[in-house]
């Protein structure tokens, strides 16, 4: 009998005790013999259900440690609702964390779908990545081909269409919540993941970055390249002829680089939207020519590039046209040019418009689940969320063998650091031959620094440190630490998703506060706004940093932060740093 079926309970005893029931289906379905809740989680599984049954909080915030089996909570919570009849998404943000989720509905066979993106599936006809596979090179429905049901893609996609619950990565929902399912689905004329009824987040810090990144437009030399290859393409074929549409992108994009003025910045954004769509209507002419013409055969190699970048204009097209909607709904005042060396990105101010038009609305009853929200205040004043139910699990963790040797004597601010930069050196020198035969983290803050301590390591040390660049490059380099005893990665992007538990990783050293750049246009308006978060911000990083290499209770290793700005950051804030986090400080009198 499900619970929408009995009786409202008439008090808070008998709510638990129908939690309860339900919390022993989920251990006697899935769990194997003998298992055996982690201190909190039992706890945690009844408090979500019980607010989610009392209906007073939409929201609940789950600030559970690493180690606290946070995935497992999910599970349970997500089995109690479905029981209910209620249908949710759990969304994950690394591919590694996908994995484990697949892992376990593998483990417990519990009755879900989980999709990745597209890319991480291959055609089993012609053995290329999905994006290339045979269906889409030939523009035909999939529906009809040979291979439908053998598709890694489509069969892991139709499970999570009809289960449950189903794992996804945000950005795959997001697009789904805000592309597909507002134009008609060729297959089956209506949504394949409409919004559910809860929604759980998973790493749940990252929400705002994840949106704000989804819905930023990003302009590189290579942007107006690759168009003036489809470009080309379409005029040899006589599809048609683009020259004026790239000359308009072109144009505008060098204009945007030299102004300044948002509403001139708005004005190039239109004009390359317009552009870009007049390319969406000989993409449709290309598709249907593939799809006469080679209906039985595979098309050309040119054929299936310019396939690949009509795709890839549709996404950039795509975007540019939800930011345009975004500003002329927010006014262009929040536009932010946002430029690098070599790349142009816009961002958006008004991030509470951003989460409540794509994220919000969508989501149902929703856990947002982190081990670092810091400060549950600042995270639901960044995020835009007005009420929660707050659940915090304490650490269990023994830290006794994972000391934080701190050395406050010398800051590595943008001011200070070129006085001290001979003495960090040395110091990171000194700390990777102490762990010789170990293998290590070194958290850079920026790419900048990264090179400049590569350049300073002796040569013993540089055999040892790894440099990457690119995701696919770091990933690398992770199998190759996994496999490698006494290998050390070092970067300014290894804060967050790395799981080095055990002997991957028994030191890391942070040669800087992680704070975020303020020659990135954005992160300095914001600042300018809300100092609260920038600070927020740094801490959420830096203990995400410490977490990488302690992921279970027999875990263990060593941190070294050398920069003594830590100090003011720990002083000002105290309030966002766990007891554990302070307890485990031992101030080094090094100068």
């Amino acid at each position: 009998m499900g619970m929408t079926d009995i009786l409202k309970p008439k008090s808070k005893d008998e709510l638990n005790t129908v939690i309860d029931t339900y919390i022993k289906d989920f251990e006697d379905t899935y769990m194997p013999m003998g298992f055996q809740w982690r201190k909190g989680q039992k706890e945690a599984v009844e408090q979500i259900v019980q607010t989610y049954l009392e209906k007073k909080y939409k929201v609940v915030i789950l600030d559970a440690p690493v180690g606290s089996g946070k995935s497992l909570i999910a599970m349970a919570v997500s089995h109690i609702l479905n029981i209910t009849k209620k249908k949710g998404y759990i969304l994950a943000s690394e591919i590694s964390l996908q994995d484990q989720y697949q892992n376990d509905i593998n483990r417990f066979k519990l009755p879900w779908g989980l999709v990745k993106g597209v890319d991480h599936y291959k055609c089993t006809d012609n053995d290329e990545k999905h994006s290339l596979g045979t269906c889409k090179i030939r523009n035909t429905n999939p529906r009809k081909m040979l291979c439908y049901n053998e598709c890694p893609y489509f069969s892991a996609r139709d499970m999570a269409v009809n289960a449950d619950t189903a794992v996804l990565n945000y950005n795959y929902w997001l697009i789904m919540q805000n592309f597909v399912n507002s134009h008609n689905n060729e297959e089956t004329r209506t949504p394949l993941f409409p919004p559910r009824d809860f929604t759980i987040c998973d790493e749940g810090h990252k929400i705002l970055d994840i949106v704000q990144n989804h819905y930023s437009p990003r302009f590189t030399k290579g942007t107006v390249e690759k168009l003036k290859k489809l470009s080309d393409f379409f005029r040899n074929h006589k599809v048609n002829d683009h020259t004026l549409d790239v000359d308009v992108v072109e144009s505008s994009i060098e204009e945007m680089w030299n102004t300044e003025d948002q509403d001139n910045l708005h004005g190039h954004l239109c004009s390359i939207e317009k552009a870009l769509k007049t390319f969406l209507i000989s993409i449709e002419k290309l598709k249907d020519r593939v799809e006469a013409e080679y209906q039985k055969k595979k098309p050309p190699v040119e054929w299936r590039e310019a396939l690949f970048l009509s795709d890839w204009v549709k996404d950039v097209h795509c975007k540019v046209e939800d930011y345009n909607y975004i500003i002329s709904h927010t006014t262009t005042r929040n536009l932010i040019k946002n430029p690098s060396a070599d790349e142009l990105i816009f961002n958006c101010l008004q991030e509470s418009y951003l989460m409540n038009r794509f994220f919000h609305q969508f989501t149902g009853f929703t856990v947002l689940m982190s081990a670092t929200f810091a400060d549950p205040k600042e995270y639901m004043r960044a995020v835009n969320i007005k009420g929660a139910k707050y659940i915090k699990m304490d650490n269990t963790f023994p830290f006794e063998k994972s000391p934080i040797y701190y050395y406050p004597k010398r800051r590595m601010t943008y001011k200070e650091i070129d006085n001290n930069k001979e003495w960090l050196y040395k110091k990171i020198n000194e700390i990777i031959s102490k762990h010789a035969g170990e293998s290590g983290i070194i958290h850079s803050a920026s790419y900048d620094l990264t090179m400049k301590i590569r350049d300073n390591l002796t040569p013993e040390n540089r055999k040892r440190v790894f440099v990457y660049e690119g995701t696919e490059e770091k990933r690398q380099m992770l199998d190759m630490m996994k496999a490698t005893k006494g290998k050390i990665i070092m970067g300014p992007s290894i804060l967050e998703g790395l799981d080095l538990k055990d002997e991957f990783s028994r030191f890391q050293i942070f040669a800087k506060v992680p704070y975020l750049s303020l020659s990135d246009r954005f992160v300095k308006t914001k600042l300018s706004i809300n100092p609260g978060w920038y600070k927020w911000r740094a801490v959420v990083s830096l203990l995400q940093g410490v977490g990488r290499s302690i992921r279970n209770e027999d875990d263990w290793a060593v941190t070294y932060i050398l920069d003594g700005s830590l100090s003011d950051l720990i002083h000002y804030n105290r309030h966002m740093f766990p007891n554990d986090f302070i307890r485990r400080i031992k101030i080094m009198d090094d100068i």
